[in-house]
Protein backbone atom coordinates (compact mmCIF):
# COMPACT_ATOMS: atom_id res chain seq x y z
CA UNK A 1 0.00 0.00 0.00
CA UNK A 2 1.07 3.66 -1.06
CA UNK A 3 2.20 6.13 1.50
CA UNK A 4 1.52 9.34 -0.64
CA UNK A 5 -1.61 9.50 -2.92
CA UNK A 6 -2.53 12.05 -5.97
CA UNK A 7 -3.66 15.03 -5.76
CA UNK A 8 -5.03 17.51 -9.09
CA UNK A 9 -4.68 21.27 -8.95
CA UNK A 10 -7.30 23.21 -11.35
CA UNK A 11 -6.46 26.47 -12.69
CA UNK A 12 -9.55 28.07 -14.92
CA UNK A 13 -8.59 29.95 -18.20
CA UNK A 14 -12.00 31.29 -19.36
CA UNK A 15 -11.87 34.54 -20.92
CA UNK A 16 -15.48 34.76 -22.23
CA UNK A 17 -17.04 35.55 -18.76
CA UNK A 18 -16.88 39.18 -17.29
CA UNK A 19 -15.86 38.06 -13.97
CA UNK A 20 -13.17 35.86 -14.90
CA UNK A 21 -11.77 38.34 -17.13
CA UNK A 22 -12.32 40.91 -14.33
CA UNK A 23 -10.05 39.03 -11.45
CA UNK A 24 -7.53 38.15 -14.77
CA UNK A 25 -7.08 41.63 -15.57
CA UNK A 26 -7.09 42.71 -12.00
CA UNK A 27 -4.33 40.51 -10.75
CA UNK A 28 -2.08 40.83 -13.63
CA UNK A 29 0.03 43.65 -12.50
CA UNK A 30 1.08 42.30 -9.34
CA UNK A 31 1.86 38.77 -10.82
CA UNK A 32 3.82 39.21 -14.05
CA UNK A 33 4.60 36.24 -16.44
CA UNK A 34 1.99 34.56 -14.75
CA UNK A 35 -0.98 32.90 -17.06
CA UNK A 36 -4.50 34.62 -16.92
CA UNK A 37 -6.24 32.27 -14.57
CA UNK A 38 -9.27 33.60 -12.64
CA UNK A 39 -10.43 30.27 -10.64
CA UNK A 40 -8.46 27.02 -8.67
CA UNK A 41 -10.12 23.94 -7.52
CA UNK A 42 -8.16 21.25 -6.17
CA UNK A 43 -9.66 17.24 -6.50
CA UNK A 44 -8.85 14.18 -4.10
CA UNK A 45 -8.60 11.94 -7.67
CA UNK A 46 -9.15 9.14 -6.11
CA UNK A 47 -12.90 9.88 -4.74
CA UNK A 48 -13.87 12.08 -7.97
CA UNK A 49 -14.31 15.19 -6.09
CA UNK A 50 -13.49 18.99 -6.04
CA UNK A 51 -13.31 21.36 -3.39
CA UNK A 52 -13.03 25.43 -3.94
CA UNK A 53 -15.20 27.80 -3.09
CA UNK A 54 -17.89 29.83 -5.94
CA UNK A 55 -20.48 31.48 -7.30
CA UNK A 56 -21.31 28.30 -9.97
CA UNK A 57 -24.75 27.78 -9.86
CA UNK A 58 -26.97 26.78 -6.82
CA UNK A 59 -22.80 25.83 -5.07
CA UNK A 60 -22.37 29.14 -3.40
CA UNK A 61 -19.66 29.17 -1.38
CA UNK A 62 -17.16 26.69 0.21
CA UNK A 63 -18.09 23.71 -1.55
CA UNK A 64 -17.42 19.48 -2.44
CA UNK A 65 -18.94 18.63 -5.79
CA UNK A 66 -18.25 15.99 -8.44
CA UNK A 67 -15.55 16.16 -10.72
CA UNK A 68 -17.49 15.43 -13.81
CA UNK A 69 -19.64 18.07 -12.91
CA UNK A 70 -17.12 20.86 -12.90
CA UNK A 71 -14.71 19.71 -15.91
CA UNK A 72 -17.92 20.28 -18.48
CA UNK A 73 -15.05 22.46 -20.45
CA UNK A 74 -11.87 21.28 -20.70
CA UNK A 75 -10.73 23.38 -22.75
CA UNK A 76 -10.83 26.17 -20.36
CA UNK A 77 -8.82 24.00 -17.60
CA UNK A 78 -5.13 23.85 -16.95
CA UNK A 79 -4.18 21.31 -14.46
CA UNK A 80 -1.03 20.31 -12.06
CA UNK A 81 -0.90 16.98 -10.93
CA UNK A 82 1.55 15.53 -8.04
CA UNK A 83 1.78 13.01 -5.14
CA UNK A 84 1.44 14.01 -1.36
CA UNK A 85 1.84 12.20 1.64
CA UNK A 86 -1.52 10.67 2.64
CA UNK A 87 -1.39 11.89 5.99
CA UNK A 88 -1.00 15.09 5.11
CA UNK A 89 -3.62 14.62 2.62
CA UNK A 90 -6.59 13.05 4.75
CA UNK A 91 -5.30 16.31 7.43
CA UNK A 92 -5.99 18.98 4.81
CA UNK A 93 -8.83 16.93 3.61
CA UNK A 94 -10.58 17.04 7.63
CA UNK A 95 -9.49 20.89 7.69
CA UNK A 96 -11.28 20.85 4.20
CA UNK A 97 -14.29 19.24 4.58
CA UNK A 98 -15.12 21.18 8.09
CA UNK A 99 -14.78 24.32 6.33
CA UNK A 100 -17.39 22.97 3.30
CA UNK A 101 -19.87 21.89 6.29
CA UNK A 102 -19.52 25.61 8.28
CA UNK A 103 -20.14 27.41 4.51
CA UNK A 104 -21.32 30.80 5.11
CA UNK A 105 -21.18 31.83 0.75
CA UNK A 106 -19.08 33.52 -1.00
CA UNK A 107 -16.47 35.63 -0.60
CA UNK A 108 -17.21 38.82 -2.59
CA UNK A 109 -15.20 40.50 0.46
CA UNK A 110 -11.65 38.75 0.61
CA UNK A 111 -11.41 39.04 -3.55
CA UNK A 112 -10.27 43.25 -2.18
CA UNK A 113 -7.25 40.74 -0.56
CA UNK A 114 -5.51 41.49 -3.79
CA UNK A 115 -5.15 45.05 -3.25
CA UNK A 116 -4.80 45.84 0.35
CA UNK A 117 -2.51 43.95 2.77
CA UNK A 118 -3.70 41.98 5.22
CA UNK A 119 -2.96 44.13 8.12
CA UNK A 120 -5.37 46.85 6.64
CA UNK A 121 -7.77 44.39 6.01
CA UNK A 122 -8.24 43.43 9.48
CA UNK A 123 -8.08 47.06 10.95
CA UNK A 124 -10.45 47.64 8.58
CA UNK A 125 -12.78 44.72 9.24
CA UNK A 126 -13.20 44.36 5.40
CA UNK A 127 -11.52 40.50 5.60
CA UNK A 128 -14.35 38.35 5.58
CA UNK A 129 -13.09 35.22 7.69
CA UNK A 130 -16.33 33.55 7.82
CA UNK A 131 -15.97 32.89 4.35
CA UNK A 132 -13.29 31.70 1.95
CA UNK A 133 -12.81 32.49 -1.83
CA UNK A 134 -11.54 30.18 -4.38
CA UNK A 135 -7.45 30.70 -4.26
CA UNK A 136 -7.73 30.51 -0.42
CA UNK A 137 -9.52 27.17 0.15
CA UNK A 138 -6.48 25.64 -2.35
CA UNK A 139 -4.25 27.68 -0.68
CA UNK A 140 -5.19 25.87 2.99
CA UNK A 141 -4.95 22.37 1.48
CA UNK A 142 -1.56 23.38 -0.09
CA UNK A 143 -0.42 24.49 3.22
CA UNK A 144 -2.10 22.31 5.07
CA UNK A 145 -0.63 19.33 2.80
CA UNK A 146 2.81 20.86 3.66
CA UNK A 147 3.35 21.75 -0.40
CA UNK A 148 3.23 25.53 0.93
CA UNK A 149 4.93 27.13 3.99
CA UNK A 150 2.40 29.59 4.94
CA UNK A 151 -0.87 31.51 3.96
CA UNK A 152 -0.28 34.33 1.86
CA UNK A 153 -3.79 34.95 0.69
CA UNK A 154 -2.35 34.33 -3.22
CA UNK A 155 -4.39 35.26 -6.32
CA UNK A 156 -5.48 32.15 -8.49
CA UNK A 157 -2.57 33.17 -10.83
CA UNK A 158 0.15 33.60 -8.16
CA UNK A 159 -1.23 30.34 -6.37
CA UNK A 160 -0.53 28.48 -9.68
CA UNK A 161 3.05 29.76 -10.15
CA UNK A 162 4.18 29.21 -6.58
CA UNK A 163 2.34 25.56 -7.01
CA UNK A 164 4.04 24.69 -9.78
CA UNK A 165 7.39 26.16 -8.20
CA UNK A 166 6.50 24.29 -4.77
CA UNK A 167 5.72 20.49 -6.85
CA UNK A 168 8.20 20.90 -9.56
CA UNK A 169 4.43 19.62 -11.57
CA UNK A 170 4.32 21.28 -14.78
CA UNK A 171 1.47 23.00 -15.71
CA UNK A 172 -0.69 21.47 -18.59
CA UNK A 173 -3.94 22.03 -20.40
CA UNK A 174 -6.61 19.69 -19.60
CA UNK A 175 -8.12 19.09 -22.93
CA UNK A 176 -4.57 17.67 -24.74
CA UNK A 177 -2.62 17.42 -21.83
CA UNK A 178 0.44 19.82 -23.76
CA UNK A 179 2.10 21.17 -21.32
CA UNK A 180 2.23 25.18 -20.90
CA UNK A 181 4.86 25.91 -18.13
CA UNK A 182 7.35 22.79 -17.13
CA UNK A 183 8.24 22.47 -13.48
CA UNK A 184 10.55 25.46 -13.07
CA UNK A 185 7.55 27.95 -14.95
CA UNK A 186 9.15 28.59 -17.93
CA UNK A 187 6.70 28.83 -20.85
CA UNK A 188 6.71 25.86 -22.95
CA UNK A 189 4.10 26.54 -25.74
CA UNK A 190 2.15 23.58 -25.53
CA UNK A 191 4.59 20.82 -25.91
CA UNK A 192 2.66 17.60 -25.82
CA UNK A 193 4.32 15.15 -23.49
CA UNK A 194 5.00 11.59 -24.55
Amino acid sequence: MSDTVPVREYWYVNQKRWLNRFIALFTWAPNPNTEPISHCEIEDIEAGMMYTSTTRGKANGTVVRPAAGVLDHPENWYYTEHRVDKIAFRTAQAKASYRVAANKGYSWRDLSRYVMPLWMLKKTGIADNGREICSEHVESWLVDMGILTERLLRSPRRLCKHTVLATGSPLRRLVDDSIVRDGQWKKQNGIIAK
